[in-house]
C-alpha cells in the first residue's frame, strides 16, 4: 500500500466535518466508486443513507489526501 500523507487542509477539514483518518483510508484502500479527473482522484464510499468522497492526488509513489466530506447526495454518486 502506497504511503498516505495529509495536506494541512485535509487534516483541518477531517477535524472540522468530524471524520476519522481511518475512514478516509478505508474508502481510499477499497472505494465503491473511483472518478479520476487527470491527476486528481476522486473516491467514493457509502455510509448508510450518505456518502463519503475523498479527493486525493498520486505523487510518486503516495497519496496525498486534499479533503473528504459526507454528503447525503447519493444519488450524484451512484446514478
Amino acid at each position: 500500500m502506497r504511503k498516505i500523507i495529509y495536506t494541512i487542509h485535509a487534516l483541518r477539514r477531517l477535524k472540522q466535518r468530524n471524520i476519522s483518518k481511518l475512514l478516509v483510508e478505508g474508502c481510499v484502500k477499497k472505494p465503491d466508486k473511483l472518478i479520476s479527473e487527470d491527476d486528481v482522484k476522486r473516491v467514493v464510499k457509502r455510509l448508510n443513507e450518505k456518502v463519503l468522497v475523498v479527493i486525493y492526488r498520486l505523487v510518486n509513489d503516495k497519496i496525498i489526501i486534499i479533503t473528504a466530506y459526507i454528503t447525503s447526495k447519493v444519488k450524484k454518486y451512484f446514478k
